[in-house]
């Protein structure tokens, strides 16, 4: 439901699609996020800028009434923002001010545009829907210090009341569901030198994408189950799966992933966890009802899983596996493996 997909042209818009899946997530009691992005053709630039992505050559292109040094009336966005919020004031929660606008294919105008389109955005949302929060533009942990310092440095920080950084590993690194630790490091230490370390942080994309090398079912429910242990542990205040209803076997609809997703909720939910504290391969995360550990040396294929023996501390008595079986534990050593387990005293 992007800016393209609601508003075809000046004073043209379609909610249909728009309030299917707002009825949808009121029915089932859910918040909504509604992410910016996708100028659409009759407002944008032309010639756009090359390399636009979905959903066509224009959606990265800035508004055609804004000045490279952002001024301008910028009254297409606005207009769109006033419309919007209008329309959906109480039923959308949260507004992210630009998909990913430190990628070129996201965004191809100048970062003093997206700051002003930013400004009048949070204006028109604040006026119209008080309760409503604004999220920063998207960025990834690898342009903190770049395209997203330079929008705090034009002016960007009174913008948005949460900070939202895309948190996946870069490239071939988002394998590993650990380099999740060396993002959120990134994302710290821009967020300390500018002062934000107050603000809420979110993750609003995150997950394995076709292409990035992992395709194996236990892999991949152990992927979902970890990257979001950890990202708990560091306090990620809320974070979302990119995306749910992927394709197969990316996707989290009706498979192990999902199950793995609901078995982390539960242990999570209602408890405290501290940071997750590497020992060589071991992995284990202290909640204040138990442990979750893991060990990062093993793997699954074709429904066989390696595993090593960890000396469980011994005030636990069971184990939880992200498939939800509950099993008494016996010995002082239990079987971990690329899958995380949670150890409970009862």
């Amino acid at each position: 439901m992007k800016w393209s997909d609601l508003n075809s042209a000046s004073g043209v818009y379609d909610w249909t699609g728009l309030d299917s899946w707002l009825s949808k997530a009121q029915s089932s009691n859910l918040d909504v996020l509604y992410t910016f992005g996708a100028t659409p053709q009759y407002a944008a630039t032309n010639p756009p800028p090359a390399g636009c992505l979905s959903p066509g050559i224009y959606s990265c292109a800035p508004p055609s009434d804004l000045n490279a040094d952002g001024t301008g009336t910028d009254a297409y966005f606005s207009a769109f923002v006033t419309a919007l919020v209008t329309h959906a004031a109480g039923r959308i929660s949260y507004y992210e001010l630009w998909n990913e606008a430190d990628s070129p294919g996201f965004w191809g105008g100048t970062t003093a545009q997206i700051v002003r389109m930013g400004k009048d955005a949070a204006s028109i949302i604040h006026s119209l829907d008080p309760n409503a929060k604004i999220l920063s533009p998207s960025a990834h942990g690898q342009t903190m210090a770049t395209w997203f310092d330079g929008y705090i440095v034009a002016g960007g920080a009174p913008n948005f009341d949460i900070v939202n950084v895309h948190m996946r590993g870069a490239g071939l690194l988002n394998i590993n569901p650990e380099e999740f630790l060396n993002v959120y490091g990134q994302v710290e230490t821009e967020l300390t030198a500018q002062n934000l370390t107050s603000l809420p942080l979110w993750d609003d994309e995150h997950g394995i994408r076709m292409g990035d090398g992992l395709t194996d079912p236990d892999m991949l429910a152990g992927y979902v189950a970890r990257s979001a242990i950890l990202r708990a542990g560091v306090g990620i205040q809320r974070q979302y799966i990119y995306s749910w209803d992927s394709v197969v076997p990316y996707g989290l609809q009706g498979n192990a992933s999902g199950t793995a997703w609901d078995q982390v909720a539960s242990w999570l939910i209602g408890h405290s966890i501290s940071p997750c504290v590497a020992n060589g391969t071991i992995y284990t995360c202290q909640l204040d009802n138990g442990q979750i550990v893991w060990d990062t040396a093993q793997s699954c294929s074709n429904g066989v899983c390696t595993t090593s023996s960890y000396s469980y501390p011994s005030q636990y008595s069971y184990s939880h596996d992200i498939a939800g079986t509950r099993t008494a534990l016996t010995g002082s050593t239990v079987q971990i493996g690329y899958k995380p387990i949670l150890l409970e005293s009862q």
